[in-house]
């Protein structure tokens, strides 16, 4: 009996389904924050290892004009600019398109943006993971079991290059608006053996400033991804108000104090006695805590990390198709 055109017909349809997609990705490529680098460089090594066919347009209208010729969306780490990524994830899914929100942060989001984030989240055509808590927090009141509580990835990239030594001198890495560059009271700086460094070009000014109170010869304006992880995992402990620049000593194993607020949406009470808060604590208390540094916290959340990314993988294998 002659095969039926009907049978074709399902036959290729199921092709269709089970090929790889081929897929537009935002993925911090126009940032210059070090954290969204970092994002970058992982998810563009992910794809590329399971040889799934993507794009990385760096133009919105770019974006906008190939979308109906892509099966689908990835977007990871930071939301913003809140008329071109919100209006990107809406053109997406008016074609249809299925959206992966792999390791997204909602949190530093525009409000407006985050308003209209609950709608998209709802799209049965959204699935995948987010990693702060207000992300967690609307994924189970809209989303249900499609959008989960995931890890940045960011914080996996660093993990998977981490070497552990204990090296010679402080990292400093301040904040152009933040505590350390309002510090007047700094007795105990002159014992340390410091090297203050920049990893957001906007903080040069104050890192020059901080470096004249401590008469810190050495100040480094560093950039790129690789000199930023090469100081920190060089250094005897780190002193920092930028979140990736803690995680960093945190995949490396290097004692930190944190003295910013935006980590706690990630790391949550895991690392409370080497976060500071500077509108309760003083500055210097923290420092009494460092030789009694407990290296198993950061193992376990280390290992809870990797744990809950190998679901993230499995979850875009699913995505993308590459497990069909």
């Amino acid at each position: 009996m002659g095969v039926t055109n009907f049978e074709i017909f399902l036959f290729l349809s199921d092709q269709f389904k089970n090929r790889m997609k081929k897929v537009i990705v935002m993925a911090g490529q126009n940032d210059e924050d070090y954290g969204q680098r970092l994002t970058h460089v992982k998810v563009r090594e992910v794809l590329r290892s399971r040889n799934i066919e993507s794009v990385y347009p760096k133009f919105s209208i770019h974006t906008m004009t190939i979308i109906p010729f892509y099966d689908g969306l990835i977007v990871s780490g930071k939301l913003n600019r809140y008329i071109d990524n919100s209006a990107i994830i809406d053109l997406a899914l008016e074609f249809g398109k299925e959206v992966f929100l792999f390791g997204l942060n909602l949190e530093e989001s525009d409000r407006r943006m985050v308003k209209h984030l609950t709608t998209q989240i709802m799209s049965p055509l959204v699935k995948g993971f987010v990693t702060d808590a207000v992300g967690q927090r609307w994924a189970s009141l809209w989303a249900g079991s499609r959008i989960k509580a995931g890890v940045d990835i960011a914080n996996v990239y660093l993990l998977e290059r981490s070497e552990y030594e204990r090296g010679k001198f402080v990292v400093i890495a301040p904040s152009k608006d933040g505590i350390l560059s309002k510090c007047t009271e700094e007795k105990w700086f002159p014992m340390m053996d410091a090297r203050v460094i920049v990893e957001d070009p906007q903080d040069s000014k104050t890192a020059v400033q901080f470096a004249s109170k401590l008469k810190v010869d050495d100040v480094s304006l560093i950039f790129k991804i690789n000199d930023i992880m090469d100081a920190i995992k060089n250094a005897r402990f780190v002193i920092s108000e930028k979140f990736y620049t803690t995680l960093t000593a945190i995949s490396f194993e290097t004692p930190f104090v944190h003295v910013g607020k935006k980590i706690l949406r990630y790391i949550g009470k895991d690392f409370s006695n080497y976060v500071c808060d500077p509108d309760m604590t003083e500055l210097g208390l923290a420092f009494s805590r460092l030789n009694e540094f407990d290296f198993d916290a950061i193992k376990n959340f280390n290992s809870r990390v990797r744990s809950v990314y190998n679901d993230m993988e499995r979850e875009l294998d699913a995505f993308t198709g590459k497990n069909s």
